[in-house]
């Protein structure tokens, strides 16, 4: 397991969402020796736009006198810092070392600025259950900080509808179930590495997940890419022993990886068929998962569009805490 201090960025509102968000991360991701550097971003008086992700952000009207807005400014700041103190105040009740920021600006650079700033770790933020329409009109602070930070990226979302099969939070202090989604990738073993060393503990059960793709369909309308995914195609005349071979070589994969996991942590290995977004939303639904880990190759915009992305994909639909682990990341 890694040992020493790791500095984690918790982005906070004073929504629901991010409360949630930042209790499961105190119970799940901070270790004893950890620091935690909460921010928060309050907007400028008169310049404020809502965001999909941080909606309980201070929201000013724009049309006030300068001594209205000069006052409206001073209530936000307020009220922002006061945010800030609730926050450090459950760090220091749990022994947390931890210190607060207040920034104004837009939310999403702020929190990858402040990271990189840092050196940090980890970065965790909520994300609220938006829709794609909501998503591209507001704008989704999750998306901008999974996309742009250079750390491994912590998105927490409360789905009413998984919470009514497993609330996360309900594992607090009991052994959780842990999916690690792994295919034969450099990403994927990095995110491996990670998980056993920066997360999981040893009254966990870590399921390590195979998505086997035998279906032949162009690689674009798969819409993978990620973990990074490599996977197997079955070309156009190839007989039942060329997807049997395959079929084989999958469970070889896991069982590989099983045998890395330390003895004191419980291990099962799964091979499931089909697409690999929807199979893997599909496990964590039947699985009741705590978390799912994830590794992921940095792309370009114009990639994700025609690939897609499994960790972009699983940050919007995912019913468990989603764990991005970025190939540039630290594993300390």
């Amino acid at each position: 397991m890694a040992s020493g201090k790791r500095k984690i960025v918790a982005a906070v509102d004073d929504s629901e969402v991010s409360a949630y968000a930042f209790t499961w991360g105190l119970q799940n991701l901070v270790r004893p020796d950890d620091h935690v550097v909460a921010i928060t971003v309050a907007p400028f008086v008169g310049a404020d736009v809502a965001t999909a992700d941080m909606v309980g952000e201070y929201t000013v009207s724009m049309t006030l006198s300068p001594a209205e807005s000069e006052a409206a400014q001073k209530q936000v700041t307020e009220s922002s810092k006061a945010l800030i103190s609730k926050y450090l105040k459950q760090c220091a009740n749990a022994n947390i070392s931890c210190e607060g920021e207040v920034v104004k600006g837009e939310p999403g650079s702020w929190i990858v600025d402040e990271a990189n700033r840092v050196r940090a770790d980890m970065v965790l933020v909520g994300s609220h259950a938006y829709g794609l329409i909501k998503r591209t009109l507001l704008g989704s602070i999750s998306d901008f900080v999974l996309h742009n930070a250079s750390c491994t990226v912590v998105i927490v979302r409360q789905p009413p509808e998984a919470l009514k099969e497993h609330d996360p939070l309900s594992s607090a202090g009991l052994p959780r179930k842990i999916v690690i989604a792994v295919d034969d990738s450099k990403e994927a073993v990095q995110a491996f590495s990670w998980a056993l060393e920066n997360f999981c503990r040893p009254s966990d059960k870590v399921v390590l997940y195979h998505v086997h793709n035998p279906v032949t369909v162009p690689v674009t309308a798969l819409g993978t890419g990620e973990f990074g995914v490599e996977d197997v195609y079955i070309a156009p005349g190839n007989d039942v022993e060329e997807e049997v071979k395959a079929s084989n070589d999958s469970q070889l994969l896991v069982e590989r990886f099983m045998k890395e996991v330390p003895k004191e942590i419980s291990c099962e290995g799964m091979v499931v068929t089909g697409l690999t977004e929807a199979k893997v939303c599909e496990g964590l639904v039947t699985l009741k998962a705590d978390a799912v880990v994830i590794g992921t190759q940095d792309r370009s915009v114009l990639s994700r569009t025609f690939l897609g992305s499994v960790s972009d994909y699983l940050a919007h639909h995912s019913p468990c805490p989603l764990v991005v682990v970025k190939s540039t990341s630290k594993s300390e």
